[in-house]
């Protein structure tokens, strides 16, 4: 299974809002797709990842820039979930789901 890949702050360019804004709400929606996978409510992501309902939401809205320490809180638990992610070159991603994260 792919690796979920963490934000780069080193990538040239990402400082700049678009980027940023552009990379808050590629991680927010793969919140939210695993999240449908898994089969979880916000209120149970934020209780299993350590977080407030509202937080996950903010996430999942692109509306907030999570920390480093909450994102891969959060790709952990895909990992262990069998879920990942492939960015691809465009700013999109794949999802990945194991076999197993579907028996659950």
């Amino acid at each position: 299974m792919a690796e979920a890949i963490l934000l780069d702050t080193a990538k040239p360019g990402f400082s700049s809002s678009g980027s940023l804004r552009a990379e808050r709400i590629s991680f927010g929606a793969k919140v939210r797709v695993a999240r449908a996978v898994i089969g979880l409510s916000q209120d149970e992501l934020a209780e299993r990842v350590g977080l407030t309902q509202k937080s996950v939401h903010r996430i999942e809205q692109g509306s907030v820039e999570p920390r480093l320490r909450t994102v891969v809180t959060i790709q952990r638990f895909w990992r262990d979930q069998g879920i990942g992610f492939e960015d691809l070159p465009d700013g999109g991603f794949r999802l990945v789901v194991e076999g197993t994260a579907l028996r659950r």
